[in-house]
């Protein structure tokens, strides 16, 4: 049995850089990718603590994290902790949520934290300066440090979750439309150079590519990787990101992000 097990879902980066400083300062751990583990027929955590990293998607789960929770046993674990990354902390209700599915298993979630890293929801609004990134990444390098403190000696820990009703709105349209999702994006066919980054990033392999160039399948979980990724910036979503930045955490790169692959080195 492992001692430590940590689950992650990432689209650009930031919670996979997030699983890493966990891996990185405790000894025994070892990282999977929740997309990846959604391939096989059963997922067991076979460890002592299991963990969940992810980034908060319209105020909640993403769908792809939703979906692997409700599919793995973790009837062996004596300690369960979550982490959600995000632009603006406590506006959700993402481990509520996720302790509702574990209820199911008779679990229950020992401890959760907000990281505040960069949102890559360019729809809504551009990428922030790089002065403020780099602050927001000394303030997450702080959390780090309490978290792993925590986890290593398998302490609770709770936080504070808020959702207005109108915010439960827009996230229940949201779930309702998920087949609905990608029909905004394009992609430029002057800019791209049919290199696949986009299919091999889709989490959930809703990108195909018959004639070089993306079509999306009608499947999004709305993770925005094909978006931020693809070298040529050839994608957009909507009127507005075309001038807007694109997001990729520094410490992560585009080959790391890439499906099929568990990170383990």
């Amino acid at each position: 049995m492992d001692r430590t097990v940590i689950y992650y879902f990432s689209a650009t980066g930031n919670s996979l850089y997030t699983a890493r400083q966990l891996r990185d300062a405790i000894d025994g751990v070892v990282l999977r990718s929740m997309p990846e583990e959604l391939r096989n027929d059963e997922i067991i955590a076979d460890a002592e603590r299991v963990g969940f990293v992810f980034p908060m998607h319209y105020f909640g789960l993403p769908m792809v994290v939703e979906d692997f929770l409700r599919r793995v046993d973790v009837s062996k674990a004596r300690y369960i902790f979550a982490i959600a990354t995000c632009g603006v902390p406590f506006m959700g209700t993402p481990f509520i949520a996720l302790n509702g599915i574990l209820e199911a298993q008779g679990r229950k979630l020992d401890a959760a934290w907000f990281v505040r890293r960069v949102s890559n929801y360019i729809m809504m609004n551009d990428i922030p300066s790089g002065w403020r990134i780099s602050i927001r990444e000394w303030m997450a390098r702080r959390m780090m440090k309490k978290i792993t403190a925590y986890v290593k000696a398998e302490s609770p820990h709770s936080v504070w979750e808020y959702l207005p009703e109108a915010m439960t709105k827009f996230r229940t349209e949201w779930m309702g439309r998920k087949k609905m999702l990608d029909e905004d994006f394009t992609c430029d066919a002057e800019k791209c150079i049919h290199c696949g980054m986009c299919e091999h990033v889709c989490p959930v392999g809703n990108i195909l590519r018959p004639e070089g160039k993306p079509v999306w399948q009608h499947n999004c979980t709305e993770c925005l990787a094909c978006l931020h990724i693809c070298p040529q910036h050839a994608i957009n979503k909507g009127p507005k990101t075309e001038k807007r930045h694109r997001y990729r955490h520094k410490g992560i790169q585009p080959k790391e992000l890439l499906m099929s692959r568990n990170v383990e080195e």
